[in-house]
Protein backbone atom coordinates (compact mmCIF):
# COMPACT_ATOMS: atom_id res chain seq x y z
CA UNK A 1 0.00 0.00 0.00
CA UNK A 2 1.84 3.29 -1.03
CA UNK A 3 3.02 5.58 1.48
CA UNK A 4 0.40 8.75 1.19
CA UNK A 5 -2.73 6.19 2.27
CA UNK A 6 -0.42 4.97 4.66
CA UNK A 7 -0.20 8.85 6.80
CA UNK A 8 -4.35 9.40 5.03
CA UNK A 9 -4.83 6.69 7.49
CA UNK A 10 -2.77 7.63 10.02
CA UNK A 11 -4.23 10.86 9.96
CA UNK A 12 -7.79 9.63 9.97
CA UNK A 13 -7.32 7.28 12.81
CA UNK A 14 -5.43 9.88 15.34
CA UNK A 15 -6.61 13.18 14.63
CA UNK A 16 -5.79 15.23 17.97
CA UNK A 17 -3.25 17.21 16.84
CA UNK A 18 -3.19 19.93 19.65
CA UNK A 19 -3.90 20.12 23.10
CA UNK A 20 -7.46 19.62 23.61
CA UNK A 21 -9.53 21.60 26.05
CA UNK A 22 -9.22 20.91 29.28
CA UNK A 23 -13.28 20.26 30.08
CA UNK A 24 -15.06 18.95 33.42
CA UNK A 25 -18.67 18.84 34.99
CA UNK A 26 -19.41 19.28 39.15
CA UNK A 27 -22.08 19.43 40.77
CA UNK A 28 -22.34 22.95 42.75
CA UNK A 29 -24.54 21.88 45.31
CA UNK A 30 -22.17 20.45 46.90
CA UNK A 31 -18.73 20.42 48.80
CA UNK A 32 -15.64 18.78 47.57
CA UNK A 33 -15.45 17.16 51.09
CA UNK A 34 -18.94 15.66 50.53
CA UNK A 35 -18.61 14.21 46.99
CA UNK A 36 -16.25 12.04 45.19
CA UNK A 37 -14.23 12.86 41.72
CA UNK A 38 -13.69 10.94 38.33
CA UNK A 39 -10.47 11.97 36.45
CA UNK A 40 -10.28 10.47 32.52
CA UNK A 41 -6.70 10.91 31.44
CA UNK A 42 -7.12 10.14 27.58
CA UNK A 43 -4.49 9.11 25.60
CA UNK A 44 -2.78 10.13 21.67
CA UNK A 45 -6.43 9.34 20.49
CA UNK A 46 -7.72 12.25 22.44
CA UNK A 47 -9.93 14.88 21.19
CA UNK A 48 -13.03 17.36 21.78
CA UNK A 49 -15.34 14.99 20.21
CA UNK A 50 -14.09 11.90 22.55
CA UNK A 51 -14.44 14.11 25.46
CA UNK A 52 -17.61 15.32 24.88
CA UNK A 53 -19.08 11.46 24.85
CA UNK A 54 -17.05 10.38 28.15
CA UNK A 55 -18.21 13.80 29.72
CA UNK A 56 -21.95 12.64 28.72
CA UNK A 57 -21.32 9.54 29.75
CA UNK A 58 -19.71 9.94 33.31
CA UNK A 59 -21.73 13.63 33.73
CA UNK A 60 -24.78 12.27 35.77
CA UNK A 61 -23.25 9.42 37.49
CA UNK A 62 -22.78 10.92 41.58
CA UNK A 63 -19.19 12.08 40.89
CA UNK A 64 -17.30 15.74 39.69
CA UNK A 65 -15.78 14.58 35.99
CA UNK A 66 -12.30 15.88 34.99
CA UNK A 67 -10.19 15.61 31.69
CA UNK A 68 -7.68 17.77 32.05
CA UNK A 69 -5.12 18.89 29.30
CA UNK A 70 -2.10 16.91 30.76
CA UNK A 71 0.12 15.94 27.97
CA UNK A 72 2.90 17.71 26.90
CA UNK A 73 4.49 17.62 23.66
CA UNK A 74 7.91 17.02 24.91
CA UNK A 75 8.27 14.46 28.03
CA UNK A 76 6.09 11.81 29.31
CA UNK A 77 7.68 13.67 32.68
CA UNK A 78 6.62 17.22 31.86
CA UNK A 79 3.17 15.57 31.53
CA UNK A 80 3.72 14.24 35.20
CA UNK A 81 4.07 17.66 36.31
CA UNK A 82 1.02 19.42 34.11
CA UNK A 83 -1.32 16.71 35.58
CA UNK A 84 0.62 17.62 39.72
CA UNK A 85 -0.08 21.02 38.76
CA UNK A 86 -3.62 20.23 37.79
CA UNK A 87 -4.12 18.38 40.75
CA UNK A 88 -2.94 21.51 43.05
CA UNK A 89 -4.94 24.08 41.14
CA UNK A 90 -8.18 22.25 40.83
CA UNK A 91 -7.90 21.79 44.62
CA UNK A 92 -8.35 17.64 43.95
CA UNK A 93 -7.31 16.89 47.85
CA UNK A 94 -10.55 18.54 49.11
CA UNK A 95 -12.67 15.13 47.71
CA UNK A 96 -13.10 12.49 50.15
CA UNK A 97 -11.70 9.96 46.82
CA UNK A 98 -10.63 10.35 43.60
CA UNK A 99 -10.57 7.53 40.88
CA UNK A 100 -8.83 7.79 38.01
CA UNK A 101 -9.52 5.99 34.56
CA UNK A 102 -6.82 6.02 32.66
CA UNK A 103 -5.81 5.49 28.31
CA UNK A 104 -2.30 4.09 27.86
CA UNK A 105 -0.06 7.29 28.09
CA UNK A 106 -2.21 8.39 30.79
CA UNK A 107 -1.44 4.91 32.83
CA UNK A 108 2.31 5.87 32.56
CA UNK A 109 1.50 9.28 34.06
CA UNK A 110 -0.55 8.76 36.86
CA UNK A 111 1.52 5.79 38.11
CA UNK A 112 4.60 8.01 38.00
CA UNK A 113 2.55 10.87 39.65
CA UNK A 114 1.79 8.09 42.41
CA UNK A 115 4.98 6.76 42.67
CA UNK A 116 6.53 10.72 42.84
CA UNK A 117 3.33 12.65 45.10
CA UNK A 118 2.21 9.50 47.08
CA UNK A 119 -1.69 8.32 46.46
CA UNK A 120 -3.09 11.22 48.66
CA UNK A 121 -6.68 10.70 47.92
CA UNK A 122 -6.40 8.35 44.91
CA UNK A 123 -8.54 5.66 45.93
CA UNK A 124 -9.37 3.76 42.62
CA UNK A 125 -7.73 3.30 39.01
CA UNK A 126 -9.15 1.79 36.05
CA UNK A 127 -6.26 1.07 33.23
CA UNK A 128 -6.73 0.74 29.16
CA UNK A 129 -4.45 -1.35 28.22
CA UNK A 130 -3.27 -2.91 24.78
CA UNK A 131 -0.70 -5.31 23.90
CA UNK A 132 -1.23 -4.46 20.41
CA UNK A 133 -2.11 -0.40 20.87
CA UNK A 134 0.89 -0.46 23.00
CA UNK A 135 3.73 -1.07 20.04
CA UNK A 136 1.34 1.85 17.93
CA UNK A 137 4.72 4.59 19.13
CA UNK A 138 6.94 2.27 17.88
CA UNK A 139 5.06 1.92 14.26
CA UNK A 140 4.35 5.59 14.10
CA UNK A 141 7.80 6.44 15.01
CA UNK A 142 9.66 3.87 13.09
CA UNK A 143 7.50 4.34 10.14
CA UNK A 144 5.67 7.12 9.80
CA UNK A 145 8.55 9.30 11.59
CA UNK A 146 7.92 12.95 9.64
CA UNK A 147 4.06 13.12 10.49
CA UNK A 148 4.15 11.53 13.95
CA UNK A 149 6.66 14.10 14.93
CA UNK A 150 4.58 16.74 13.49
CA UNK A 151 1.29 15.37 15.49
CA UNK A 152 2.86 14.81 18.51
CA UNK A 153 6.27 16.13 18.78
CA UNK A 154 9.42 14.65 20.52
CA UNK A 155 6.68 12.63 23.41
CA UNK A 156 6.41 9.84 21.07
CA UNK A 157 9.72 8.58 21.30
CA UNK A 158 10.37 9.75 25.03
CA UNK A 159 7.51 7.77 25.63
CA UNK A 160 9.12 4.44 23.60
CA UNK A 161 11.85 5.03 26.21
CA UNK A 162 9.98 5.44 28.98
CA UNK A 163 9.70 2.42 31.37
CA UNK A 164 6.18 1.00 32.56
CA UNK A 165 6.97 2.14 36.37
CA UNK A 166 3.87 0.06 38.22
CA UNK A 167 1.72 1.33 41.29
CA UNK A 168 3.42 -0.28 44.33
CA UNK A 169 1.33 0.97 46.75
CA UNK A 170 -1.83 -2.04 47.32
CA UNK A 171 -3.92 0.22 49.32
CA UNK A 172 -5.33 1.38 45.81
CA UNK A 173 -8.28 -0.64 43.77
CA UNK A 174 -6.57 -1.47 40.42
CA UNK A 175 -8.30 -2.79 37.45
CA UNK A 176 -6.95 -3.32 33.59
CA UNK A 177 -9.71 -3.59 30.73
CA UNK A 178 -7.58 -5.26 28.16
CA UNK A 179 -7.82 -4.29 24.02
CA UNK A 180 -8.34 -7.25 22.03
CA UNK A 181 -9.43 -5.87 18.64
CA UNK A 182 -6.53 -3.89 16.50
CA UNK A 183 -7.42 -0.51 15.12
CA UNK A 184 -7.10 0.49 11.46
CA UNK A 185 -3.96 1.36 11.40
CA UNK A 186 -2.58 -1.32 13.45
CA UNK A 187 -4.22 -3.89 11.17
CA UNK A 188 -1.97 -1.91 8.27
CA UNK A 189 1.32 -2.30 9.98
CA UNK A 190 0.54 -6.17 10.84
CA UNK A 191 3.20 -7.76 9.38
CA UNK A 192 5.66 -5.06 11.70
CA UNK A 193 3.71 -5.42 14.61
CA UNK A 194 4.10 -9.38 14.42
CA UNK A 195 7.91 -8.59 13.69
CA UNK A 196 8.41 -6.68 16.71
CA UNK A 197 7.85 -10.09 18.50
CA UNK A 198 4.78 -12.38 19.48
CA UNK A 199 1.93 -10.63 21.07
CA UNK A 200 1.39 -11.62 25.06
CA UNK A 201 -2.16 -11.68 26.28
CA UNK A 202 -1.18 -12.61 29.72
CA UNK A 203 -2.39 -9.83 32.62
CA UNK A 204 0.94 -10.80 33.93
CA UNK A 205 2.58 -9.34 30.92
CA UNK A 206 1.20 -5.76 31.22
CA UNK A 207 3.50 -5.36 34.15
CA UNK A 208 1.06 -4.06 36.53
CA UNK A 209 -0.42 -5.58 39.62
CA UNK A 210 -4.24 -5.87 39.66
CA UNK A 211 -7.31 -6.30 41.65
CA UNK A 212 -9.00 -7.35 38.54
CA UNK A 213 -9.66 -7.38 34.76
CA UNK A 214 -11.42 -7.94 32.21
CA UNK A 215 -10.88 -8.22 27.70
CA UNK A 216 -12.84 -6.31 25.29
CA UNK A 217 -13.90 -6.67 21.98
CA UNK A 218 -13.52 -3.22 21.36
CA UNK A 219 -10.19 -1.45 19.88
CA UNK A 220 -8.31 1.73 21.03
CA UNK A 221 -10.15 3.85 18.92
CA UNK A 222 -13.80 2.40 19.95
CA UNK A 223 -12.34 2.49 23.63
CA UNK A 224 -12.96 6.62 23.54
CA UNK A 225 -17.10 6.29 22.37
CA UNK A 226 -17.94 3.05 23.43
CA UNK A 227 -19.33 3.54 26.47
CA UNK A 228 -22.62 1.71 26.17
CA UNK A 229 -20.47 -1.56 26.20
CA UNK A 230 -17.38 -0.35 29.34
CA UNK A 231 -18.93 2.73 30.87
CA UNK A 232 -20.89 0.32 33.14
CA UNK A 233 -17.59 -1.64 34.02
CA UNK A 234 -15.53 1.18 34.70
CA UNK A 235 -18.39 2.00 37.17
CA UNK A 236 -18.92 -1.15 38.32
CA UNK A 237 -15.08 -1.21 39.40
CA UNK A 238 -15.04 2.08 40.62
CA UNK A 239 -17.95 1.58 43.65
CA UNK A 240 -17.20 -2.53 44.31
CA UNK A 241 -13.60 -2.69 43.38
CA UNK A 242 -14.30 -5.48 40.54
CA UNK A 243 -15.62 -5.51 37.32
CA UNK A 244 -19.35 -7.31 36.87
CA UNK A 245 -19.67 -11.33 37.02
CA UNK A 246 -20.19 -11.16 32.68
CA UNK A 247 -16.98 -9.04 32.43
CA UNK A 248 -14.58 -11.78 30.20
CA UNK A 249 -12.11 -12.88 31.81
CA UNK A 250 -10.51 -14.97 28.72
CA UNK A 251 -9.30 -13.57 25.76
CA UNK A 252 -11.22 -13.94 22.48
CA UNK A 253 -10.46 -16.91 20.18
CA UNK A 254 -10.00 -14.95 17.09
CA UNK A 255 -7.13 -13.18 14.99
CA UNK A 256 -6.78 -9.81 16.46
CA UNK A 257 -6.49 -8.42 13.30
CA UNK A 258 -9.87 -8.91 11.69
CA UNK A 259 -12.04 -5.89 11.88
CA UNK A 260 -14.69 -6.22 14.58
CA UNK A 261 -17.36 -5.65 11.70
CA UNK A 262 -16.62 -9.25 10.42
CA UNK A 263 -16.49 -10.57 13.70
CA UNK A 264 -20.41 -9.97 13.46
CA UNK A 265 -19.95 -7.20 16.35
CA UNK A 266 -21.38 -3.97 16.29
Amino acid sequence: MCLSLCVLLFILCNRATAQVKFVRHINAELSKSEKEALIILPGFGDSKKSRKKQIDFFKEKGYDVYIPSYKNKKTVEECVQKFAAFYTREEMTQYKKVHVFSYIIGSWTINKFINEYGKGNISTIVYNRSPIQERAPYIAFTYLKRMSRIKFGPILEDFLNTKYSPIVNDSINLGIIIEAKATKIMRLYKKKTIKMGPLNWQVDSLYQKTDDYFFTWLNHEQMYSRFDIVGDEVLNFIRLGKFSSIAKKENYDWDPFVSYKKEGLK
